[in-house]
C-alpha cells in the first residue's frame, strides 16, 4: 500500500488505519479492515510500506540550527549510530487496536518533519540517571555511579565536586535538544530508517506467547545528538576550585561516552538502544 501523506508522523498515527470499522469479535470489539484480501494482510502490506518509507534527513530541525546566523547561540553536537538489534522509541504511545497483524507499538516522531526522534528529555534523562544523588551517599549502586563518573573526568575530583558539576549540567546552564537522524553526506539525505521487529512477551509461562508486532530504528542509522552547552568551574562546595574546569569539550565527550555505554530508549535490558 502506497501512503498519500510525506509525513511519517501522521501517517503512523492517521493513515495506517483508514478504512477501519469496528466489528464485535469473539473476546469483545475488534476493528478490523473492510474488503479484500484480508484485513491481517491489509496490515503487513502497510507495515511493509512502513518499513520501505524513505525519509529526508536534511528536514532535521538540527541541521537548520546548526546554519543559523552568527548572531545566534552555537549548538554543540554529535553523532551516533545505532547498532543491531536497532533503537525503539516512544513505545508506550498509543497505537494499540484490538487488530490482527497491526503494529502495537506506539514511535516518536517528530509532528512537524515526521522524522523518528529522541526527545532531549530522554536524553537528559538518560545522563542524568548515572549520575551519584547526594541523598544515597552510603548506597553501593550510588557509590559505583560516583566512581564511574571521576573515571571519565580529571583524576582526583572529590564528590563535592561531581555534584556540583551534576547541578550545573541538569540544573543550571545546558540545554538538551532532540537528536534527530542525519545523513551519511550532504550528497544523501534520502535513506530507510525503520524496520520491523516481533518482541514475545513470555507472560503466562503455561500459555504459548503470542509475538507482537512492533517498530523500531534499524541498525546502522546515525543520529544526531545537539546541546547548547557551557564550561563548568568546578567548586568543592564551598568556593570555586582554582583551576579546575570542565569545557564544553570535555562534557560532549562524557554525554557521547555515557550514551554509548548505556544505551538510550525502549528495551535495553535486552539489547536495543545501543550506540556507537
Amino acid at each position: 500500500m502506497m501512503f498519500n501523506s510525506k509525513n511519517m508522523s501522521y501517517i503512523y498515527y492517521h493513515e495506517y488505519f483508514d478504512g477501519l470499522k469496528e466489528q464485535n469479535g469473539a473476546s469483545g470489539l475488534v476493528y478490523e479492515l473492510g474488503g479484500s484480501p484480508s484485513s491481517e494482510e491489509q496490515f503487513r502490506e502497510r507495515n511493509m510500506a512502513l518499513q520501505d518509507f524513505t525519509f529526508d534527513l536534511s528536514l532535521s530541525p538540527l541541521e537548520h540550527l546548526k546554519n543559523a546566523s552568527k548572531d545566534v547561540a552555537s549548538v554543540q553536537t554529535f553523532s551516533l549510530q545505532t547498532i543491531y538489534p536497532g533503537l525503539m522509541i516512544g513505545t508506550g504511545n498509543p497505537h494499540d487496536l484490538k487488530s490482527k497483524g497491526s503494529i502495537y507499538s506506539g514511535f516518536s516522531f517528530d509532528y512537524v518533519t515526521g522524522l523518528p526522534y529522541i526527545p532531549g528529555s530522554s536524553v537528559k534523562g538518560v545522563l542524568k540517571s548515572v549520575f551519584p544523588t547526594k541523598e544515597d551517599t552510603k548506597d553501593d549502586i550510588n557509590q559505583q555511579k560516583m566512581k564511574y563518573i571521576k573515571s571519565l573526568l580529571k583524576p582526583g575530583l572529590s564528590d563535592e565536586e561531581v555534584y556540583g558539576l551534576k547541578d550545573d549540567i541538569f540544573e543550571d546552564n545546558d540545554v538538551f535538544l532532540d537528536a534527530y537522524p542525519c545523513p551519511t553526506s550532504k550528497k544523501n539525505t534520502k535513506q530507510q530508517c525503520l524496520a520491523l521487529e516481533f518482541i514475545t512477551p513470555h507472560s503466562d509461562i503455561i500459555k504459548n506467547p503470542i509475538p507482537i508486532n512492533c517498530l523500531k530504528v534499524k541498525p546502522g542509522v546515525s543520529f544526531e545528538f545537539g546541546f547548547y552547552l557551557n564550561d563548568c568551574q568546578l567548586s568543592d562546595g564551598l568556593q570555586i576550585t582554582d583551576g579546575l574546569k570542565i569545557t564544553v569539550k570535555e562534557k560532549i565527550e562524557l554525554f557521547k561516552t555515557i550514551l554509548t555505554d548505556v544505551g538510550i530508549g525502549a528495551k535495553t535490558n535486552v539489547g536495543f538502544g545501543q550506540l556507537e
